[in-house]
């Protein structure tokens, strides 16, 4: 019994992420005015025009690009063989 349980927490700990889940941070945030000076704010946005549609009709509403975000990583570039040119 004691192999069983000690199996089945291994195969669970095997499914979990081996970080812990950030929040997705986009490069647009979307920020609305509630009235008393506190403002909620959506940084998820793909794009300008996907931040302009969140706040489409609302009001004390705007977009800014987002501090946060650092882009997706480049991949490195790597130096190949180079070709032996043929003489002349």
């Amino acid at each position: 019994m004691r192999t069983s349980a000690a199996i089945g927490l291994l195969a669970l700990a095997a499914m979990l992420p081996a970080t812990p889940a950030q929040a997705y941070e986009g490069p647009w945030c979307a920020y609305q005015m509630d009235g008393r000076d506190f403002y909620t704010s959506r940084c998820d946005l793909p794009n300008y025009e996907a931040c302009r549609a969140e706040i489409f009709g609302l009001g004390g509403t705007w977009c800014t690009q987002n501090p946060r975000y650092r882009g997706p990583a480049e991949m490195p570039v790597r130096a190949g063989k180079k070709k032996k040119r043929p003489p002349g």
